[in-house]
């Protein structure tokens, strides 16, 4: 299509784009403060007061569940957990999921919903020890689901996506619970065998992929491949792909002895993915800059790609158009860390940043 007639087109793009931005970033923001099956088993002389001195432990457990949740590794031990008090403030409700009452004795499974700015303030600042010059680093997007199809490649091909193996059994083993990288196993029932063969989840196939996850509605989809025979030393890897941005990326192999190690080897990858998004997620509120950028496109998919990726990274806190070309776009990105951060953090996200002569350019990897 010629430039001319595909400008007006990207104009539209753009607007519709930055018209609803904002805080586009934290999507999801909402469930982000919530820390959801919180189990609490409490002794006391009587019902109500088991009950409060429950629903108060619960309290706690989730803010513990929080901290490991959204705080980077090394900086949780600077986290100085609120009392009883602070913390009641800070939570904005309890939901009762499940709860039973014997004679001195609560026992229920409860969500704790946290109020998101009294959570900042906390972790970004007030919540650190004495003597901390700067806040934690806080994940604005905490979670981010994946879809991961579990695949095993013998000598006579790629098996069914619903056969009995290990890889399978190890994945849907795994629990995720407080990752920022919780994961669904493809159910592999008639329905998303009519979705996707597993050649074609092998192979990446886009458009089955984005088949299969119509009924998962997961934004990251995860093609988890173990290849070998079932009786020796296996290859474990595969590849991620972005169902919002179109990014893919290979998750990195390893070698693993045998069937018995499946299990480890499963945590490990998830360990990565989870590191990898929080690499992304996490967000240092102490200090924050902009930058003037430029886009080059060449076409109108090279800006939607940009825009798509940009509204996935928290740390870019606003983006504004200055001027829009055929051929570029300038834009001042407004952002939360430093430029070393946000070049590391863009990458992370399948766009990079450098420089060209004097002047800062960003486009899709």
């Amino acid at each position: 299509m010629p430039p001319a007639r595909w400008f007006s087109t990207i104009v539209v793009v753009l607007l519709a784009a930055f018209a609803s931005a904002g805080d586009g970033h934290t999507q999801g923001g909402g469930s982000a403060y919530t820390v959801n099956d919180v189990d609490v088993d409490i002794n006391a002389p009587d019902p109500l007061q088991a009950r409060q001195q429950g629903i108060a432990e619960a309290r706690r457990k989730a803010a513990r569940l929080l901290v490991e949740r959204t705080v980077a590794p090394e900086d949780r031990a600077r986290i100085v957990m609120p009392d009883d008090a602070k913390l009641e403030s800070m939570v904005r409700g309890v939901e009762f999921a499940r709860e039973r009452s014997a004679p001195g004795r609560y026992i229920a499974t409860l969500n704790v919903v946290f109020a998101p700015d009294a959570v900042k303030a906390w972790l970004g600042g007030a919540g650190t020890s004495a003597g901390a010059s700067t806040g934690a680093r806080v994940g604005e997007t905490v979670q981010r689901s994946a879809l991961v199809i579990p695949l095993w490649k013998d000598r006579s091909g790629v098996e069914p996506l619903n056969d009995r193996n290990a890889w399978r059994d190890a994945w849907q083993a795994l629990d995720t619970t407080g990752s920022a990288v919780p994961v669904t196993v493809v159910r592999a029932d008639q329905l998303d065998q009519g979705a996707i063969s597993p050649e074609e989840a092998y192979v990446g196939n886009l458009s089955a992929l984005s088949r299969v996850n119509e009924r998962y509605r997961a934004p990251t989809i995860i093609v988890a491949v173990v290849e070998g025979e079932k009786d020796g030393p296996l290859t474990v890897g595969g590849l991620r792909y972005d169902a919002q941005t179109g990014a893919r990326s290979e998750l990195p192999g390893a070698s693993v002895p045998s069937a018995a190690q499946l299990g480890d080897a499963v945590k490990q990858m998830h360990a990565r993915l989870d590191e990898q998004w929080r690499g992304v997620a996490v967000v240092r509120r102490d200090s924050q800059d902009a930058l003037d950028v430029f886009v080059p496109i060449r076409a109108l998919s090279d800006w939607v790609q940009v825009r798509q990726r940009l509204g996935a990274v928290p740390a870019v806190k606003n983006v504004a158009v200055r001027t829009l070309e055929s051929d570029r776009a300038e834009l001042r990105l407004e952002y939360y860390g430093t430029t070393e951060d946000l070049q590391r953090t863009l990458a992370q996200a399948g766009l990079a940043l450098d420089k060209d002569a004097d002047k800062w350019r960003l486009q899709a990897r």
